[in-house]
């Protein structure tokens, strides 16, 4: 039974990959997933784990007493560790340090599985750093990021790199279908917005996407300033949903031009696609902006403008 392994979906070789590694017995030290977040990276690395301690060996079946343990974070010997108001902190680390001291209790080894491993303090990755350089006997770190190129080189090069890639469309919108009963028309729409993304198909339901388009649409025929400003202000405090608003903006320009071709003036078109590019550019500041009210702010008045 490879109960845990065929819940998840894609990733076919990654997954083959650790089996292998299984197999052979040769598990690495430390171990980086990198990739779109909400693809399933965590749930490959929390299957893996059970595949080690399962009772059904190499197994994964998620029924027995380690693998119930481990999927309910009470197996001693398996530590997870995720950020504290938005970051991972030196005092998590030393935790985690203190634990991996002991011999395993129940097992032949100890996982550490950090999750957003990107969101440490400097702090703490110097103290996972000194960890990982000089680990515990039967010690295995899986480091989970969505941006790996903000850990620090020195933790990247002791790990072996496994890229996720985006989830395909047509196996997101089978997802979508099957949890969430959409339509199929809707959840096709759903899962081009997703980009490969399960974890970010929850943020979606048609009425957010029609709202958003629609306040756009009224914005363009017609907007004052206050328009702008409530409507920023709205979108600003969607915190988990902004990159998605964003998403639905650069989707209606994009429509807009292809749309357009061969039916409008060049003026029109060159319009149409620098607008598009200003959304792009919006969607990349995004991701640091400390004032997502301001950036949407300045987009809209630019759209409008």
């Amino acid at each position: 039974m490879n109960k845990m392994w065929s819940t998840i979906i894609g990733h076919q070789r990654q997954i083959e990959q650790l089996k292998r590694s299984l197999a052979a017995a040769r598990i690495a030290n430390a171990y980086l997933f990198s990739g779109l977040s909400g693809i399933g990276k965590r749930l490959v690395a929390e299957a893996f784990v059970l595949s080690v301690f399962c009772s059904e060996s190499p197994a994964a079946c998620g029924q027995c007493v380690p693998c119930l343990k481990i999927k309910s974070r009470t197996h001693p010997d398996v530590f997870f560790v995720e950020p504290k108001t938005e970051k991972i902190l030196i005092e998590q680390m030393r935790e985690l340090q203190q634990n991996l001291q002991f011999y395993p209790l129940e097992g032949g080894a100890k996982f550490a599985i950090i999750n957003d491993a990107d969101k440490m303090t400097e702090a703490a990755a110097n103290s996972l750093l000194k960890i990982i350089e000089e680990p515990p006997s039967e010690t295995h770190f899986i480091l989970i990021s969505a941006f790996p190129h903000r850990l620090l080189p020195t933790i990247r090069s002791r790990c072996q790199k496994i890229a996720f890639s985006p989830l395909p469309e047509a196996d997101v919108g089978r997802y979508i279908m099957a949890e969430r009963g959409l339509q199929e028309q809707h959840a096709q729409m759903i899962a081009r917005l997703s980009q490969g993304s399960i974890g970010a198909v929850s943020l979606f339901d048609p009425e957010f996407i029609s709202d958003v388009v629609e306040r756009l649409e009224n914005l363009l025929k017609g907007a004052n300033s206050a328009d702008i400003i409530s409507t920023a202000e709205l979108w600003s405090k969607e915190a988990d949903r902004a990159p998605l608003v964003i998403d639905l903006i650069m989707r209606f320009y994009r429509d807009l031009l292809i749309g357009s071709v061969g039916k409008k003036s060049n003026e029109t078109l060159e319009k149409l696609e620098r607008n598009l590019k200003t959304v792009a550019s919006v969607r990349e500041a995004l991701l640091t902006a400390a004032n997502k009210q301001l950036l949407f702010e300045q987009l809209l008045f630019n759209l409008t403008g």
